[in-house]
């Protein structure tokens, strides 16, 4: 099965690297951000269907939680997926995120077994047939 998803990440290099392993692991990007108020824009605008959306943690002006709290005031992807991933090591960072409405924290750098499991529990729960 191919689900869809969205990668938001200020660094070009970790969108393409970020959008290789989805790939690995059945996903197709249907749009990418460098910056997370842009992605907002766009989300508000254009309801981009997608399965799952995925964000750094890290970012100037607007770092993932606040990218995270926002999104989930979008009615058309309240019940979509959001995972954050990060290199920072902060043991708080998972209950922030869960807080803001992230889905699930992955931290960088992840295998691609990790990547697919982690994905794959975060669409079942959001009701979203898995194989």
């Amino acid at each position: 099965m191919n689900w869809n998803a969205i990668v938001i990440d200020d660094s070009e290099i970790a969108r393409q690297f970020i959008q290789a392993s989805l790939a690995e692991v059945g996903f197709s990007c249907v749009a990418d951000y460098g910056c997370p108020a842009q992605a907002l824009d766009a989300l508000a605008k254009e309801r981009i269907a997608t399965d799952v959306i995925i964000t750094d943690f890290m970012m100037p002006a607007m770092d993932g939680l606040e990218f995270c709290s926002h999104v989930r005031g979008l009615p058309f992807y309240h019940g979509v997926p959001v995972v954050m991933i990060s290199t920072r090591k902060d043991a708080d960072l998972l209950r922030r995120a869960l807080a803001a409405g992230a889905s699930d924290c992955l931290k960088k750098p992840f295998s691609l077994p990790e990547l697919e499991r982690r994905l794959q529990i975060c669409l079942k729960n959001a009701g979203i047939a898995v194989q």
